[in-house]
């Protein structure tokens, strides 16, 4: 069993578990920022439930990340609300609608998170590093995702 199939059954203990959404969220956050090499900030942002485009900072873990005020459309995490689609960035630095969340930033993935088939959250990872992200970590992170719908 590879790494990431490992902490996909982590995964699935801490969604098992009879917890609040918030509690489910910091602990993947936790989980992932803990064991994978390079998820230097790991946070989820979640749509305002009274302003549908507004986005809060929501559990996190590692290098805290502050964007501000996010709304859909805005930045990285804006666009993947606004269009419900993955985002990877190998370079922030070369991307137009970047928003800073921690100024050491160099790579950044962006996932959506569904409930009731709209989008609710969204998956944030950011890594210091340059190109960080391959198609083994969006594979992995779009099953946490998936397993995450409907839970947040």
């Amino acid at each position: 069993m590879n790494r990431y199939a490992e902490l996909l059954e982590e995964v699935r203990g801490i969604l098992g578990r009879e917890n609040r959404a918030e509690d489910k969220m910091q602990g993947v956050a936790s989980l992932l920022h803990d064991n994978v090499e390079g998820f230097d900030c790991v946070a989820f942002f979640l749509l305002e439930p009274d302003h549908r485009r507004q986005l809060l900072l929501g559990p996190q873990a590692g290098e805290g990340i502050d964007p501000g005020s996010l709304v859909v459309g805005q930045g990285i995490c804006g666009q993947v609300a606004e269009h419900g689609i993955s985002i990877v960035v190998d370079d922030v630095t070369e991307e137009l609608n970047y928003v800073t969340g921690h100024p050491n930033t160099r790579s950044e993935m962006v996932l959506p998170i569904y409930r009731s088939g709209q989008v609710e959250a969204e998956l944030d990872i950011n890594s210091f590093r340059l190109a960080r992200f391959g198609s083994d970590d969006r594979m992995f992170l779009e099953e946490v995702c998936l397993l995450l719908t409907d839970q947040v």
